[in-house]
C-alpha cells in the first residue's frame, strides 16, 4: 500500500513548491491520452467466413455434381414443359413431337422423345398428362432461368413468393411458387437436403410442372 501513497504525496509537495516553472513543462491536466481502440473481430453471426451456412466444408450440398445436361433448349412454364402441357391427352402429347409411347412405368404411358435421362411424364386415370418432371440441367424456367443445379438463393430471387421448404422426396425438401391467379402449385422444385439443412447454396435437383396440385416427387423409377 505504501508504494502507492508515498509517490502521490511527494508529487503533491513538488507541485506546491513549483519545482519546474518552465513554460515548456507539460501540464498534466492537458497531457495527451492514448486513443481508445475497439476490437474489429469478426462477428460469427454475420461474417461469411465464419458462418457455417456459407462454409463449403460444412455445406451439406458440398461435392454434389449435377448430371449431364440435356442438349436441346426447353422452356419450363407453370403447367408446361416445352410444348407439352399438363392436361393434354396422350395423343395430344405425342402430336407435339416431344413425346412418344413409353412403358407403363410409374404410370408413364408416354415418355420424352428419345427417352433421355432426367425426364418423367406421368398421366392420370383419364389418360391425360398430370405431371412432367425434369431432373437434369438444360431445361430452364421461363421466369428467372432456373434449372437443375441452380441454388435455392437463385430460386428465391426468381420467385419471391416461394413457399417455405417442406419435407419431400428422398431426404429432400420441396418448395412451390404460388400461381399468380389462384395460388395453386403449377411448378414445384425439389431441393437436395431436408428443410432444416437448406441454405441459399442448396441446389435444385428436380423441377416439376403440374396442373395446380403439388408435384409428386416421392417415386423411385
Amino acid at each position: 500500500m505504501l508504494r502507492f501513497v508515498v509517490p502521490l504525496a511527494l508529487a503533491a509537495v513538488l507541485t506546491a513548491c513549483g519545482t519546474d516553472d518552465s513554460p515548456d513543462a507539460e501540464d498534466p491536466t492537458t497531457a495527451a491520452t492514448s486513443p481508445v481502440t475497439t476490437s474489429t473481430a469478426a462477428d460469427p453471426t454475420t461474417d461469411p467466413t465464419t458462418d457455417p451456412t456459407t462454409d463449403p466444408a460444412t455445406d451439406p450440398a458440398s461435392g454434389w455434381t449435377p448430371p449431364a445436361a440435356y442438349p436441346t433448349p426447353v422452356t419450363i412454364r407453370p403447367g408446361q414443359v416445352g410444348k407439352v402441357r399438363v392436361g393434354m391427352s396422350l395423343a395430344e402429347g405425342r402430336a407435339t413431337g416431344q413425346l412418344e409411347d413409353g412403358a407403363a412405368l410409374c404410370g408413364e404411358l408416354v415418355r420424352w422423345t428419345g427417352n433421355p435421362d432426367g425426364f418423367l411424364v406421368l398421366n392420370d386415370r383419364s389418360r391425360r398428362i398430370s405431371q412432367i418432371t425434369v431432373s437434369v440441367p438444360g431445361p430452364r424456367t421461363e421466369r428467372g432461368g432456373i434449372q437443375v443445379g441452380s441454388t435455392y438463393g437463385e430460386l428465391r430471387a426468381a420467385f419471391p413468393g416461394l413457399t417455405k421448404p417442406v419435407a419431400d422426396g428422398w431426404d429432400g425438401a420441396s418448395v412451390y411458387p404460388p400461381g399468380e391467379e389462384d395460388g395453386r402449385a403449377y411448378l414445384g422444385f425439389l431441393l437436395l437436403v431436408p428443410p432444416a439443412q437448406v441454405t441459399d447454396r442448396t441446389p435444385v435437383i428436380a423441377i416439376a410442372a403440374t396442373g395446380g396440385d403439388k408435384p409428386y416427387f416421392q417415386y423411385d423409377c
